[in-house]
């Protein structure tokens, strides 16, 4: 019997009680600061070893050979009580090393998932979980669970206290954001309206992050630039 519920919903700020790894924590935490972050839950590495252990999920050395999806299904929303979600929904996985300082283990995001659709989902939580790590090393497979956005312009950008300008990727195209010099500074009204809110943003990012070069993954939806992704 697990004696904690076995996720985290961003903004409650228990990540960092967790061994979980960078990926997690500070989408957590920019959550918790107030920014704008979609709806999500961290699904921990206890869920999988809980499933695991049960029989919900087979695995063969490290892939998932197979998830049994009404069990799975069942399991999330009657066992753990898990919020039903009912927007598309991304699933990335969110692995880390503990023994290596939290490195992350690259893992692919899989979109539009239909979190009420039981085959739908245990294909999702299959394809994530069997991510072949690195020889010898110990990882957690932690899961992200987000509802998409449906943005119209999305991109990553750098952010850095001690430079000037941000520096912005869209569609593989590179440009120079300029900051807002305070927090009370104003937008660049010769900004397109998305770049404005993008600057604010960004600003939200070094309050709460402080010093350092962080990568934000973005998306705005014509009214609101939501966080996605933080990086260091």
């Amino acid at each position: 019997m697990m004696k904690k519920t076995p996720f985290i919903w961003l903004g409650a700020n228990r990540a960092r009680k967790w061994p979980v790894g960078q990926k997690a924590l500070l989408l957590d935490q920019a959550a918790s600061a107030g920014l704008p972050v979609p709806n999500g839950a961290i699904l921990l590495d206890e869920l999988f070893q809980l499933f695991l252990q049960e029989g919900v999920i087979a695995m063969q050395e490290t892939a998932v050979t197979h998830a049994h999806p009404q069990w799975l299904f069942e399991s999330l929303y009657d066992g753990i009580r898990f919020p039903r979600v009912n927007k598309p929904t991304m699933l990335r996985g969110a692995f880390s090393a503990p023994a290596q300082d939290h490195k992350s283990v690259h893992t692919p995001a899989v979109l539009d998932v239909d979190m009420h659709d039981p085959h739908e989902l245990a294909r999702a939580f299959s394809r994530i979980w069997s991510v072949y790590p690195p020889p010898n090393l110990d990882f957690r497979r932690d899961v992200i669970v987000m509802e998409m956005v449906q943005g119209e312009i999305r991109g990553s950008v750098v952010t850095n206290a001690e430079d000037e300008t941000d520096h912005l990727s869209i569609q593989d195209e590179v440009s120079e954001l300029p900051r807002l010099a305070s927090f009370f500074g104003r937008t660049d009204s010769r900004l397109p309206p998305y770049a404005q809110r993008l600057q604010k943003l960004l600003r939200g990012i070094r309050r709460t992050f402080g010093k350092g070069a962080w990568q934000v993954d973005w998306v705005d939806d014509g009214e609101i630039c939501w966080v996605t992704k933080v990086a260091a």
